[in-house]
């Protein structure tokens, strides 16, 4: 499979008009109407990627990607303003509210994307992200129920039981192969929750670049978007999932279905 190109200037745009389309409203009513803007913001993100999925590659779908960056970051910002300087003082928590929208932003730019520093900062800043919260709190419960079941297998009961636990430093990313999580995989895989990835113990291998290529995924475009492409991938379009394009470009010399925004 030849690895599909980004167009800057159509994701840049995208990208304008996804912060832009946020950002105003939530500048405009204050914290009064976050919630709201909470539910548009799914919204956006559900419609965008269908979008985005059906017109991969082209101006349309680099444009739909784009917003998806864009309307994230607004989010982020927007959550993280009204939250963080209620956790960490005022000026603090402007700080990391700014940071939360910033740095996952610049991802529509491919030089800065496509650059290995830039995304392994990415994937540990999922942590201070809210609209990746959701995922990487479900992977952490996931881990710990893994954790909670290799006491099972202690007693001998192998599905239970812990093969490897692995850190991929460069993105943030625990891997667990083996134990009841990651077996009660039905096609005998790997899958990724947030900087938690799990996988079964009769895959051959960890595939660690190209989950913690999720890991990116999900400080870039969200909860929303790693559900929503996790959806695509197992029922609609398996390998050739707008998600699973965008991971996947996070292998070097990929010979898979690829969107090519990860270096």
């Amino acid at each position: 499979m030849t690895a599909l190109p980004v167009k800057p200037v159509a994701t840049l745009i995208g990208g304008a008009v996804g912060a832009v389309i946020l950002l105003v409203p939530r500048i405009l009513a204050g914290h009064s109407g976050a919630l709201i803007l909470l539910a548009v913001y799914t919204v956006i993100v559900l419609i965008a990627y269908i979008i985005g999925a059906v017109t991969v590659g082209d101006f349309a779908g680099e444009f739909f990607r784009g917003l998806l960056i864009g309307t994230t970051a607004a989010m982020n910002w927007a959550v993280g303003s009204i939250l963080y300087p209620s956790l960490f003082g005022s000026a603090v928590g402007a700080i990391l509210a700014i940071i939360a929208g910033v740095y996952p932003f610049l991802s529509v730019f491919p030089v800065i994307s496509g650059n290995r520093v830039y995304s392994g900062l990415l994937g540990y800043l999922n942590w201070l992200l809210p609209m990746s919260w959701l995922v990487v709190a479900l992977g952490f419960s996931f881990f710990l129920l893994g954790l909670l079941g290799a006491l099972i297998g202690l007693a001998g009961a192998t599905f239970f039981q812990l093969e490897k636990i692995a850190f991929h430093w460069q993105t943030g990313t625990l891997f667990t192969k083996g134990g009841w999580i990651s077996n009660l995989n039905p096609i005998d895989t790997a899958f990724n929750m947030g900087n938690f990835a799990f996988a079964d113990v009769k895959f051959g291998e960890m595939a660690e670049e190209h989950e913690s290529g999720h890991t990116l995924n999900l400080a870039a475009f969200g909860s929303a978007f790693h559900l929503i492409g996790a959806f695509d991938e197992n029922v609609i379009h398996g390998a050739e999932a707008l998600s699973e394009r965008l991971a996947e470009s996070h292998v070097p010399n990929s010979t898979a279905p690829t969107l090519a925004m990860w270096g």
